[in-house]
Order: structure tokens, then sequence, then C-alpha cells
């Protein structure tokens, strides 16, 4: 009989990662051998060998030159980027971001060059790439497919415009790549690959919080597939105590346990645009109505949480901390009367994710931010907050961008960047691959899980800000580097699917 595309190539990588010490040894004494003449002959087979992959990489590369000289020393969003590099410089546990991006600048700072941070986040777009593409490879991918599974995070215009911003979506995002690499790259999880794989997901959590549901998705996957409770119980072990450690810090210096002290007032933004509050509720929630009728105002969450001019942020109600949980408790009553109202905005925001064209809010402000900016943009005009670098790690700097090449590169995000229906059809094709894991003899069974996990990851990585914060582009971002994988694998799966059935004499 003859054997599946897919399972043959299932076979020789098991073949691969079974290899004997002794072949490990013997390929290093080859390699002490091996003169220039001969590296170069096996470096030219390999680019040969994987010549669309290394074409996205020359070109990706090239992009991330030109976007670090148009908008040297970088790109800042006020006061965002103001609050990290303060939190860098007094290594404290931030009370509006989380600290992990703040360490990473702080380890950074020594450089002295706040340039140092967006070369830095570039080489990690590029790695994300590379890493996409050697997951995909291990899980038995295609050479072709893998590679278009790296294309998204190499060349999408909006992934290479927010590296270039003193922000941690790149840093996150690489975490969360690397947990996920980390998982899937081996069916079997044990106690040592389960640690790294907790402090990694732990790491993504404290640059972005939205990160955290995916911690619960990868235990209840080490539950279901792994079948070792080593690997479980170190993985729970080692996510609990880093995550109970950080929140005692936090307490340690601002007096309470927790990871923000802005979180009420984020829920406040997320309900505010369409709260009628024509129900009962405390006099002193109340005041946090928006005066504007449901139709007529603003639909940007942002708008609310952030704005001097919205009710939360009324200097009469007290510090920030009291204004917080006043914003908690008024999000929670409009929830209450308005589930369905709530329940539509979060997949209204979902949705937008996949859905065709750029999304923008009443204010349209919020999609041009996350868009290189022209050179000579007002940032203070019309709530725009985004400018090239105008703070360093220890005082204000001097940006010397290149207006020559700013064109050229808002021309490109323009036209280049990934599609929702194209991340939709991932999402979509992932899910089928995992319900063929319903028949016990079902093919390239590890690929199907990964493809799965990685979907239901992208899933939750999406709705977590649309059920407490609202939608912007930067929360979309990790979907390059869940979806493009897990639709590659499916895409695969299916391919294997339809070579088996011919070779049996069956009909497509």
């Amino acid at each position: 009989m003859i054997e599946a595309p897919g399972r043959a190539r299932e076979s020789e990588l098991r073949a691969v990662s079974s290899a004997p010490a002794r072949g490990v040894a013997r390929v290093g004494r080859l390699h002490s051998r091996t003169g220039p003449g001969e590296l170069a002959s096996r470096t030219g087979r390999a680019i040969r060998r994987h010549w669309l992959f290394t074409a996205f990489v020359v070109i990706a590369v090239s992009l991330r030159v030109l976007a670090t000289v148009a908008y040297w020393p970088g790109i800042e969003l006020f006061a965002d980027s103001y609050d990290y590099l303060r939190l860098a410089h007094w290594v404290d546990p931030g009370t509006w971001h989380p600290s992990g991006y703040p360490l990473f600048l702080t380890v950074l700072s020594v450089t002295g060059k706040l340039g140092a941070v967006v070369v830095v986040q570039h080489l990690m777009g590029i790695a994300m790439g590379v890493l996409v593409y050697a997951l995909a490879l291990r899980l038995g991918a295609r050479r072709w497919l893998a590679a278009l599974a790296a294309l998204p995070v190499l060349l999408d215009g909006y992934q290479l415009d927010i590296e270039q911003f003193v922000l941690p979506e790149t840093l996150t995002d690489l975490f969360l790549l690397g947990g996920m690499a980390v998982l899937l790259w081996r069916e079997k999880v044990g106690a040592w690959r389960a640690a790294v794989l907790a402090l990694l997901l732990v790491a993504a959590t404290l640059s972005r919080a939205e990160i955290l549901p995916i911690l619960v998705v990868v235990a209840v996957y080490l539950l279901v597939r792994s079948g070792r409770w080593r690997g479980l119980l170190t993985y729970c072990a080692v996510g609990i105590v880093l995550m109970v450690g950080y929140g005692a810090w936090y307490a340690s210096v601002n007096g309470n346990f927790g990871y923000s002290n802005y979180t009420g007032t984020w829920l406040y933004g997320r309900v505010a645009p369409f709260a009628t509050c024509d129900y009962p509720m405390p006099a002193n929630l109340r005041q946090l109505c928006p005066a504007r009728p449901v139709g007529v105002r603003s639909n940007n969450s942002e708008y609310f949480a952030d704005q001097a001019s919205s009710p939360i942020n009324a200097l009469h109600l007290g510090p920030r901390n009291h204004r917080s949980a006043l914003g908690e408790s008024f999000a929670i009553t409009v929830i209450e009367h308005q589930p369905l109202a709530y329940a539509r905005a979060v997949l209204a925001d979902t949705w937008h994710y996949f859905a065709p064209g750029r999304w923008m809010t009443s204010d349209v402000i919020a999609m041009q931010r996350w868009r290189f900016p022209p050179p000579h943009r007002d940032a203070q005009k019309g709530n725009y907050h985004v400018h090239i670098a105008r703070q360093g790690f220890d005082g204000p700097i001097k940006a010397s961008p290149d207006p020559a090449l700013m064109p050229f590169l808002r021309t490109y995000q323009w036209y280049v960047y990934t599609p929702g229906p194209l991340l939709l059809a991932c999402l979509i094709g992932a899910v089928l691959a995992g319900l063929g894991l319903v028949r016990r003899r079902s093919g390239r069974r590890q690929a199907r899980w990964a493809s799965l996990v990685l979907a239901i990851s992208a899933i939750a990585v999406v709705m977590t800000p649309a059920l407490t914060v609202g939608f912007s582009y930067r929360y979309g971002l990790p979907l390059l580097v869940l979806l493009p994988p897990a639709g590659a694998l499916a895409a695969d799966v299916g391919l294997d699917v339809l070579a088996r059935r011919r070779s049996e004499g069956l009909s497509p």
C-alpha cells in the first residue's frame, strides 16, 4: 500500500528527532573538517532548497532597514511609550501597564540609544518569520506552505509599523510564538519543556495582559494531549508562582495585590459607547453616564477611557484607583442591564479583525495611529498622539528621520497587509482540521492538534480585549503568528487527504 505523503514526512521527522547521540557527534566531527568551500556549497544548497522563504526574508530585511532609517530612532505613542520608558528607568511594577516590556527596555538601556529598541524589535520580526517557517516544517508542512505561513509576519505593513514603535507588541508576539513552538515541537511535553513554556507565556502575559487566557488554553491542551502529569503540573506550578510573584511585587509597591489599577477604567470605556443609563443605579455611578445620546456619541472605547473630557476622568472623582473602582462598578451595572448590547459590541469588535478592509471607529484617529506617520503631522491635533521619538531612556532626544523614504512605506502599508477574510479562512480551516481528531484513525494527528490549539489561542487573544477594552488593530497583531501557521497546517493536512484518496483510487 502507498504511504500517504503526510505520514511519510511524519516518519522522516520522527527518525530525525530520534537520531542517536553518536550520529550527532559524527556530524560534529565532519563539520570540523568542513572547509569554507564546502560550507558555502551547503549554504547554497540550503538557499536553493528554501528559495521561496529566503526571498521573503530578503524582502523583509530590506523593508525593515528602510523603516529604521525613515523613522530613526523610532516612533512613540503618547503617553504609552513614555510610561514604558519611565518604568524602565525606575524598574517598578506599573499601575498602568505590566512591567514585562519595561524590563526589556531596561536591558537595552545600557546602549544609551533608543534606536537599539527598534533594531532589536525588527530582528524579532525576522526571527518570528523564521520560527513560523521552522515550526510548520517540523509539523510536516510542505515548504511552500510553510513559507506562505511566515509571509504575514514578515511582510505585513502593520507588523512592520508596530516594530518601529516603542511598544510591547513585538516582544509579546515573540514570547507567544516561542511558547507555541515549545508546546508543539514534540508531541509529549516533559517537565523541563513545560517550565520553559510557562516562563514564555507568563512573559508574554506580563508584556500584554490580553495573553492571559492562552495560559488556560495551553493548560487544557496539556491535560488532554500530553499524557504526562509531570509536564502539566510543572507548567501550572511555574505559571502560578510567576504570576503570584509578580502580583506580590505589585502589592509591595502599590498596596494591593494585582497587575494594574486601570482595569476598571478600561472596562468603563468598553461599555460607555452603548450605556443608556435608563435603569436604576447609585448616584455615584450615574455621574459616569455620558451626556450625549447613544446614537451620536463616539463608539471609540479608548476615547472614554483616556480622554480628559470623559466622565471617568473628572478630577472630583478622586485618585486613579478610586475612579477605576467606580468604572468597574458602572460597567458591571451596564452589562447586567444591557447584556445583549454588550454581547453585540464584543462580537462586532471581534469580527472587525476578520472583515474585509480596515474598519474605523467614528474617531478615525484610532486607525491612523497604526499607519506610518506623515513627516509633519501634528501629534497634538485630533487626539493623534503619534510622533517620531522625542523621549529617550534618560530624557528628551533629537530624532533624525529621513522624510524622503516615508511616502514609500506609507504606500506599502496602505496596500500590503493581511486581509481579514484570509485570517478567517485560516481559522475555519484549522477548526475543520481539528474536527478530524474525532476519528481515531485520522492521519497527521499532531498537525491537526497544532492547528486546533493555534486557532483557539487566536480566538482567545482577540476576544479578551473585545470583552474588556474594545477594538484596536494592535490587539489583533498576534493573529499573524497564530492563524497563518494554523491555516498552512490545515491546508497541508487537506492536501494529504486528497493525495491518499487518489492513491486509493477514490474520487476527491
